[in-house]
């Protein structure tokens, strides 16, 4: 981190460059503060709202550095610039004397805050351009000092000063996060709850309980309250992967994990790279980024999981029985390929276990009921050419979980190199 001198016109403030920035969700932002201040040894930050998150920049300034001194993130000053703003991507360089500030913002995101030397900054300027021609950003550069190529348009680090009271940097605020919080408070008023509810009511009579009948309706309700069809996620999930970069910045893909909902999650393992290289060109929809401590791999946000119709039990009448499912999906004789030997050879595996009742108890001999729901569990394990057999599984079939991984000992007819998926789910059938 560098301090400038102190700035004209503002008593006792300095401007800093090189701060360490991250993203993290603004209902988060008391968690994901504290978890990153503990990650870069950081005592002061610098917050401010892009969107829905908040992205913040880290620092541990010497004590004598903030002697008698305010400090403000200059790199927070260029990115509220109404022209740095109004840009998808802006690349900006200050010539400090033998150094130069340098700040790269995207959409209104600090994506880089350093501080090089003359003869690093072209080279960090064409990295920065080339990377923004990859993702089809037009990048505006601007440039201040005599021994700095000229930029697109002209720039003056004067412009900075017009911004006066922006990018404070402050302690970083000691406190309980609000997770801890949370349960105390949910603790507390529990306890407090019982207490007065025990001192004001009696103690209840006990009836007979819900009857099986009940039971197993809650127990239905429960089982479809997200259930999304398989073969309408699966397909379009795997497909979420196709155009994925599995090389970057010294780093190879190596598997993802997906839920029924929300956002997958990749792992990339380290070839070479650095971790402040990944992060530095690291785009905004694969914030956060989780660093493994053994150095090893990195965890980063991936596609969204897409939303699709669910099964529904009313529709059971259409659901093939246990018998029927085993018989169009299990291998041997696997009933869904016209070639079962090549499928088969290539890795294409159904498991399926035993259905079982949604309730532990049968129903009493004196309740009439009438068809019965039964779940059990399914795994199906392939390469990617193979996503299209996804398509036609039945519609009593939920997917639970997709992995997606990149396999380099693939059979020789993939080139030895393929992506390989999982996935797991729930099937139901009626007895």
């Amino acid at each position: 981190m560098h301090i400038t001198e102190p700035l004209p016109g503002e008593k006792r403030a300095r401007l800093a460059f090189g701060l360490e920035w991250r993203a993290y969700p603004i209902k988060e932002a008391k968690d994901g503060r504290s978890r990153y201040a503990e990650d870069f040894t950081a005592t002061h930050c610098v917050e401010m709202k892009v969107g829905s998150e908040m992205l913040a920049g880290f620092c541990a300034p010497e004590p004598s550095q903030l002697r008698r001194v305010k400090l403000y993130s200059g790199a927070a000053r260029v990115a509220m610039l109404e022209r740095v703003r109004a840009r998808p991507a802006v690349l900006v360089l200050m010539q400090d004397e033998q150094m130069v500030h340098l700040v790269y913002v995207v959409r209104g995101a600090v994506h880089n805050d350093e501080v090089v030397s003359l003869a690093t900054a072209a080279k960090r300027r064409e990295a920065i351009a080339q990377q923004c021609g990859k993702q089809g950003l037009a990048l505006l550069v601007l440039a201040s000092g005599g021994a700095l190529e000229a930029g697109d348009e002209p720039f003056s680090p004067a412009e900075l000063l017009q911004l006066k009271g922006v990018g404070r940097i402050r302690r970083v605020p000691a406190g309980v996060p609000n997770v801890v919080m949370v349960l105390l408070i949910s603790a507390v008023v529990g306890l407090a709850g019982k207490a007065v509810y025990g001192a004001f009511n009696p103690p209840p009579i006990v009836n007979a309980g819900p009857s099986w009948t009940q039971s197993y309706d809650l127990a239905v309700k429960e089982a479809f309250v997200h259930a999304p069809l398989a073969p309408s996620l699966a397909p379009q999930l795997l497909a979420r992967f196709d155009s994925l970069e599995t090389n970057r910045d010294g780093f190879q893909f190596d598997h993802a994990t997906c839920p029924a909902s929300g956002y997958c999650r990749l792992t990339y393992r380290r070839m070479g790279g650095t971790f402040e290289d990944f992060a530095r060109r690291a785009s905004a929809s694969m914030l956060p980024l989780t660093f493994d401590r053994a150095g090893n791999t990195l965890e980063a946000r991936g596609p969204a999981v897409p939303t699709v119709t669910s099964v529904l039990a009313a529709a059971h009448a259409s659901w093939p029985d246990e018998q029927g499912l085993i018989k169009a999906l299990q291998t041997p004789p696997q009933r869904m390929s016209e070639l079962p030997d090549t499928l088969k050879s290539f890795g294409y595996v159904v498991l399926m276990e035993p259905s079982r009742a949604l309730l532990s108890t049968p129903p009493p001999a004196n309740e009439a009921h009438g068809p019965l729901i039964r779940e059990g569990r399914w795994e199906i394990d392939g390469y990617r050419w193979q996503g299209p057999l996804l398509e036609r599984l039945p519609p009593n079939m939920t997917l639970e979980t997709l992995e997606v991984k990149l396999d380099t000992a693939a059979p020789d007819e993939l080139g030895k190199v393929g992506i390989h998926f999982v996935a797991k789910g729930k099937f139901y059938v009626v007895q």
